[in-house]
């Protein structure tokens, strides 16, 4: 966050809160990382469609994180947010029906630090993951894929 024009709120918790607040603190970024604790999904939900990027970091520490999608990535792109997100298989998949977001290979701070910066610069970028997400989000929802559940269980088989 040394190197970004914007403000990061983190909201929730977790493992590394205690550890997160002391690498706020030691690198006096408490003007600049802001940490929201929890809040109810409602909230959530109307703080996201107030937010400009969304970001979603994962170390790939296995094939449960390697082959996730986490629901905040459909959140973002449900509120037209363009997102950070990981190179990985099924976010892939999705960023290449509809490109709503930055794929990062590595969480490197530069490669984290140049994605951020150029949604935040490239209104050009931004306006395209933003149109984006309106596609996407016409595809990837629970009235879609409710219909798919359905027909899954009828047939289990095949």
């Amino acid at each position: 966050m040394q190197k970004i024009d914007a403000q990061l709120h983190i909201y929730g918790d977790g493992n590394f809160v205690q550890q997160t607040q002391q690498l706020i603190e030691k690198n006096n970024l408490q003007h600049k990382v802001l940490l929201k604790g929890k809040v109810l999904p409602a909230e959530l939900d109307a703080i996201t469609k107030q937010a400009y990027i969304g970001v979603n970091l994962v170390e790939n520490n296995g094939l449960n994180q390697y082959y996730s999608l986490a629901n905040k990535f459909f959140d973002y792109m449900h509120a037209l947010l363009p997102q950070v997100t990981m190179n990985f298989p099924e976010y892939k998949r999705i960023n290449e029906y509809s490109e709503v977001a930055i794929l990062l290979d590595d969480l490197q701070i530069d490669t984290i630090v140049n994605a951020i910066n150029l949604l935040l610069t490239s209104t050009e970028k931004y306006s395209l993951l933003q149109a984006n997400c309106a596609k996407a989000r016409e595809q990837f929802n629970w009235q879609v894929e409710e219909k798919k559940l359905i027909e899954f269980y009828k047939n289990p088989l095949g």
